[in-house]
């Protein structure tokens, strides 16, 4: 059974917001979506961005730009200074899905094609980055969680029970038992363990081979940094956990202003939102004993807390949002930051890199939606 998305969908009028800077109009393609952005992911092909709405609908823009930044970049060949030309080109509207939730989506790249949308009233759909929309299972169980291990399979977190299936005609592989629901699942980029995080407990192995369990449970988000040695998770109330898997090794972190809704690992370190500027600690030095050990002062401290954070594949690189909707990009380590998108009174929701680090995507609690292109030139 299938659905196809709306081929257009008219951005409705922008409310009244502060004037962009010069450096996003010329790097960022915007919509004005029609309700709170809650969500966002990369298909695996690197095609499309899929913004979760909270109305339960899928807005899909394609990464191409037929006037890219890229194209309309000069560099000087006696100076090397680089010069951006402004668009030409009107910005493509993006796609939009019918109701797939019935409130937010939970999003995942898909192992095959496009997205994985699931909802919490048990809806499970692969969208295709044009927006055709198959139904993948139709049972009514609700959904708590779902994570995809990049090579076809999907694990699944429902009430007292966490399955294993094949995406390609959702075959349950093996189940594992849990008391009440998962809050979070991920897999381990580099051997597809998988983490389930309870209330109060972890369970992390590979399905056909049995768990470990840590006494650290928690809400929100679950990372494991990409080479698979350590894991994070919020503890859903005053700050982060840190797992590092080869010997079993917990930092605690806590303290922080708010619950962290945003953790992401760079190459060398971990960040995580939830205070006045990216909290964020060195892998080589971990604060396992102590939360100064390590410590990375990352981006200027101001008066908004920091709600999202993303780490950029490659460089070392830190993407801010705040509560009031600015976004930065930072250097770990280093108080300098690049304003990238200027405050509107609406909270950065999501944000998140795409896997070649070209693309930074953004939406925000208006409805509000970005791609940001950034050429390498611009952080010589």
């Amino acid at each position: 059974m299938s659905d196809t998305a709306t081929p257009e969908a008219p951005a409705r009028p922008a409310p009244q917001q502060a004037a962009q800077s010069a450096l996003f109009d010329l790097l960022a393609r915007s919509w004005q979506l029609e309700a709170a952005v809650t969500g966002l992911a990369f298909d695996a092909a690197g095609k499309v961005a899929g913004f979760a709405l909270e109305n339960g609908r899928l807005a899909l823009m394609a990464l191409q730009d037929a006037d890219s930044p890229l194209s309309r970049l000069r560099v000087e060949a006696d100076s090397g200074r680089a010069t951006i030309r402004p668009r030409e080109k009107p910005v493509a509207q993006p796609v939009l899905t019918p109701d797939l939730a019935g409130g937010g989506l939970m999003l995942a790249p898909s192992g095959s094609l496009g997205l994985i949308a699931a909802g919490k009233d048990g809806r499970l759909n692969r969208v295709t980055p044009r927006g055709q929309v198959i139904t993948m299972t139709d049972k009514t169980s609700p959904i708590f969680a779902i994570a995809s291990d990049g090579t076809g399979k999907l694990a699944i977190a429902r009430d007292g029970r966490t399955d294993l299936h094949e995406e390609e005609g959702m075959a349950r592989l093996i189940g594992l038992l849990t008391p009440g629901p998962a809050n979070a699942l991920a897999f381990s980029p580099s051997d597809q363990s998988l983490a389930v995080m309870l209330d109060e407990t972890l369970l992390i192995g590979q399905p056909r081979q049995g768990y470990e369990s840590h006494p650290l449970g928690g809400k929100g988000p679950l990372v494991f940094a990409a080479n698979g040695t350590w894991l994070a998770g919020s503890n859903g109330k005053d700050g982060i956990w840190m797992l590092r898997r080869a010997d079993g090794a917990v930092a605690r972190l806590d303290k922080f202003r708010a619950a962290p809704s945003a953790i992401a690992f760079s190459k060398s370190a971990i960040f995580a939102s939830g205070a006045f500027r990216a909290a964020g600690w060195s892998l080589a030095t971990p604060p396992l004993n102590d939360g100064q050990t390590g410590a990375l002062r990352t981006g200027s401290p101001g008066l908004v807390l920091i709600d999202r954070v993303a780490a950029h594949p490659a460089r070392d690189l830190i993407a801010l949002g705040t509560a009031d909707g600015a976004v930065a990009i930072a250097r770990a380590g280093q108080a300098e930051e690049m304003p990238l998108r200027q405050a509107d009174g609406h909270a950065v929701t999501a944000l998140a890199w795409s896997s070649d680090g070209l693309h930074l995507a953004i939406g925000t609690a208006s409805g509000a939606a970005a791609l940001v292109t950034l050429p390498a030139q611009l952080f010589k």
